[in-house]
């Protein structure tokens, strides 16, 4: 019983073990589901929030910078269009007074020196008018009549801006002007009243020297007045511009409405003689106009002294404007007053705010969205995941025939799965084959070798004949051309010329050359080059241009072998151009990249696009057989990438081709 009941308990044991050990394989499982499921939420939450974020910072930039951008935008065609409804008054003044200049009864009344007689034709015509002034004066510049005060006649006005310039030129004129307040009087008390304006000093307005202003701005036109093509006299009206709110409410009304804000009107617009404000509708916190008060120093700095454009925030009287100041200048082309139109800021803070609200709620909707996706596509992802993790356990066990059952989802995660099963079954196989390659390779390059050495050793025992050979039979072409002999020899030196080319070519794909980097001027190499080329036979038909920039600092490159690289594009453009053509060389250095760049381009056949991209293989050449061993362009890419630049060729059948080789500095 003691003997049984000890192999029951011994049992019982291993029982538990085993479930112990199945049961803390099991929870490491789930903790590593849930390590991978944590880290894979986080992340993509990561990347949510990254970019949530990102994209409202962003957001919030692009909508204020739009926003601003648009505010003053808005103010300054505001601007354009308060101007040009100021132009369009003064032209009308003056279209007036033009016309009146032309009446017959008015020429009349002066020649024949009756007052009543104008001063009748004056208050009819200013009937429709309402002009604060319209008088007449004599060709000396003294008043005839007064429209509005008759009494006052007589007084020499020749000293004023508009009466004096038509006095010289006795041509109209137009314009704004400031009416001093003696010239104001005589016209009556009540328009010296009107223009009356006690200064409000203002906060960062500049000091004024009197706490008054009882000087005009007006608008006005003078024209003169001819009798039988004489001279005879000048009539002038005028309207005055302070407290007289005609003008900046019908900019008002025509360019901002009534729209308001909290109460406030949302646009205003102003005149300023000098700095004082002297017709607005900017009221201020008691709903009064803003009537003398000043602009700020800063402003009248920049637009009355220095006659430049404002167009910037701005603090006017008790709110934030985005505000537009243009200076008003008279005929003389002297400042005189300022043009102000303004929109309240607080449109646009409620425009950005809310167009920031949609925002943020749209994003907050989109990362939402992204939260859920987020969980479906972990859960998508771990289940093949840990059939994976599963059979890589397998395999690296040396367990090769284990397979991942492939999903039928059609996505990445199945091609994943595939791609794992065809892996595992490939991995044998290519190993044989990578075997099998290597030693194929191996064989091939010492096969290459020895064919090297010979055709080195071959081409250095024919390289000096054929040397002589070509320059014997060129000199004997030369003097023998105009004989029998020059076919024949014309036949040597060609052939001869193709035998070296051949070698040439042998001896450069036959070693690897160690490169003699030193300073070298690239401009003086295609030099003296082309020297040597020019008066090659190939070339007698062949215009060679050149376009070298002497602004190119010297280069460490291998002299030799970069004339190698000359020779071979050269003859090779040569080739090309059988019956003819231009072969255009040229240099250049770009600063930026510090790289040298030469192009070589001909006006030959071309290439075709299936061959240039087989055109620096060794051996391959597009010329007919016997004409070329298809060395040169592969002999020419080695030598280029030694020198770790690099070529790029551009080619179009009929126009010709394009080599572009660059060379860094160092």
């Amino acid at each position: 019983m003691n003997i049984l009941h000890f192999y029951r308990v011994k049992v019982a044991t291993v029982k538990v073990s085993i479930r112990g050990s199945l049961f803390a394989e099991h929870q490491m499982n789930i903790i590593t589901k849930l390590k991978i499921r944590t880290k894979l939420f986080a992340s993509l939450l990561f990347v949510v929030l990254i970019t949530g974020i990102s994209s409202i910072v962003i957001g919030l930039i692009i909508i204020n910078k739009n926003i601003l951008s648009q505010a003053y935008d808005s103010v300054q065609s505001d601007m354009e269009t308060a101007q040009y409804i100021y132009n369009e008054k003064v032209h009308n003044i003056h279209l007036v007074v033009k016309q009146l200049a032309t009446r017959s009864s008015i020429r009349l009344g002066i020649y024949y020196n009756d007052p009543n007689l104008l001063l009748g034709q004056l208050k009819e015509a200013n009937e429709g008018l309402n002009l604060d002034i319209l008088n007449i004066t004599d060709q000396e510049g003294k008043v005839l009549v007064r429209s509005r005060n008759e009494i006052f006649t007589g007084d020499d006005v020749r000293n004023e801006t508009y009466i004096n310039y038509v006095l010289k030129h006795q041509k109209p004129c137009y314009g704004t002007d400031v009416i001093e307040y003696d010239l104001l009087l005589r016209e009556g008390n009540d328009l010296a009243e009107q223009a009356f304006i006690a200064v409000n000093p203002t906060r960062r307005g500049r000091i004024r020297g009197k706490n008054f202003e009882d000087r005009g701005l007006a608008i006005k036109a003078a024209s003169p007045i001819f009798y039988h093509n004489k001279f005879i006299g000048i009539i002038y009206g005028a309207k005055l511009l302070n407290n007289n709110f005609e003008f900046v409410d019908n900019i008002k009304d025509l360019v901002f409405k009534d729209e308001k804000i909290n109460g406030i009107e949302v646009g205003s617009a102003t005149l300023f003689l000098d700095d004082l404000r002297i017709s607005t509708n900017v009221k201020r916190q008691d709903g009064v106009r803003a009537i003398g008060t000043q602009v700020s120093k800063d402003v009248y700095e920049k637009v009355f002294k220095q006659g430049k454009m404002w167009l910037d925030k701005a603090f006017v009287v008790n709110n934030w404007f985005i505000s537009a100041y243009s200076p008003i200048y008279n005929i003389e082309k002297q400042p005189v007053g300022i043009l102000y139109v303004g929109i309240l800021e607080a449109k646009f803070e409620r425009m950005k705010w809310n167009t920031t609200l949609y925002f943020l709620a749209m994003m907050f909707i989109m990362t939402l969205i992204a939260v859920f996706l987020s969980i479906y596509l972990i859960k998508h992802i771990l289940n093949p995941i840990n059939s994976l993790v599963a059979a890589s356990k397998e395999i690296a066990k040396g367990n090769y025939t284990k397979e991942i059952d492939v999903l039928n989802t059609h996505d990445e995660m199945a091609y994943l799965c595939y791609a794992f099963n065809k892996m595992v079954g490939a991995i044998r196989e290519r190993d044989q084959k990578l075997k099998e390659h290597t030693q194929n390779q191996i064989a091939r390059s010492e096969k290459l070798a020895s064919l090297g050495r010979l055709a080195s050793g071959i081409a250095h025992e024919l390289n000096n004949p054929l040397t002589g050979v070509l320059t014997y039979s060129s000199m004997l072409m030369e003097d023998l051309k105009e004989t029998e002999y020059k076919d024949d020899l014309d036949v040597i030196v060609n052939e001869t010329m193709r035998c070296k080319k051949i070698i040439s070519g042998m001896l450069d794909f036959a070693r690897v050359q160690a490169l003699e980097k030193r300073p070298v001027d690239i401009n003086q190499i295609i030099n003296d080059t082309l020297i040597i080329l020019e008066k090659h036979v190939t070339f007698h038909n062949i215009t060679i241009t050149k376009h070298l920039s002497y602004d190119i600092p010297d280069i460490n490159l291998d002299n030799n072998q970069i004339k190698s690289i000359i020779n071979n594009l050269s003859v090779n453009a040569a080739d090309a151009m059988p019956d003819g053509g231009e072969l255009i060389i040229s240099t250049s250095f770009d600063a930026r990249t510090h790289r040298l760049i030469i192009e070589f381009s001909d006006t030959g056949i071309g290439i075709s696009e299936e061959d240039l991209d087989r055109i620096f293989d060794p051996f391959f050449t597009t010329k007919e057989p016997g004409h070329g061993t298809g060395l040169g362009l592969a002999v020419t890419y080695g030598v280029i990438k030694r020198h770790n630049g690099t070529i790029e060729v551009k080619s179009v059948i009929g126009k010709g081709t394009n080599f572009k080789i660059e060379f860094p500095e160092n």
